[in-house]
């Protein structure tokens, strides 16, 4: 895959292998979750998607949602959000980074994946849909995919903790659009020093004291 580039055509050869790679490893090793596999899953107790669910309920849930999951190579295309990705996905092994190609050839991390971290569509901070994002193994990962739609459409047994899950991600929605706001808040400083105090503040404030702790 061409990383960087002297001339414009490159950007073309850049997007080309990130579509084939991506039908390449989409489309296969999928393994449905059943009841034989729930007791396995524990790896992918997000606290965050699953907060005030317990592991009991988590593990009723994982088969109401119709999880799938796949293994990847270092190296692999996870997911191209330019190619229509409509899953939440949780890291359960390995790392993943969260990449942007820009249009001259070169690449950005925007997100470093460590196991129970979360990724998707909807939770990126760029809503364009030809931003160039996609997200690419680091290690071997094991990776487990849950359909937005099985989490935003009602539960056919109204179970309560499916509930819960459809507002913790309105809650982790949320909370990725308060972070983007406050990014543009310091980037929108002028100089180096307004930013930092700017930053500072924001931590203050989130810390609700004058005394905290960089992350």
């Amino acid at each position: 895959m061409c990383h960087t580039a002297l001339y414009g055509n490159c950007q073309k050869t850049v997007l080309f292998s990130v579509a084939i790679a991506t039908e390449k490893y989409y489309d296969i090793h999928y393994h449905t979750i059943n009841n034989s596999r729930v007791k396995e899953m524990t790896e992918y107790f997000q606290k965050n998607l699953f907060k005030d669910i317990s592991m009991e309920e988590y593990k009723s849930l994982l088969t109401c949602l119709d999880g799938r999951t796949r293994q990847f190579r270092a190296g692999d295309i996870i997911c191209d959000y330019d190619k229509g990705f409509d899953d939440i996905g949780i890291i359960g092994k390995g790392s993943a980074s969260v990449v942007r190609y820009e249009y001259g050839g070169s690449r950005t991390i925007l997100e470093r994946l460590a196991p129970q971290d979360i990724f998707g569509y909807l939770l990126s901070c760029d809503g364009n849909g030809h931003a160039g994002i996609s997200v690419i193994s680091d290690s071997a990962c094991d990776v487990l995919f849950i359909h937005y739609a099985t989490i935003s459409s009602p539960c056919t047994k109204a179970c309560r903790h499916h509930h819960q899950l459809t507002q913790n991600l309105l809650d982790m929605i949320s909370g990725r659009a308060l972070n983007l706001s406050r990014r543009v808040e310091v980037l929108s400083q002028r100089t180096i020093r307004e930013k930092l105090m700017c930053y500072f503040l924001q931590l203050a404030g989130q810390a609700d004291s004058p005394s905290f702790s960089l992350p």
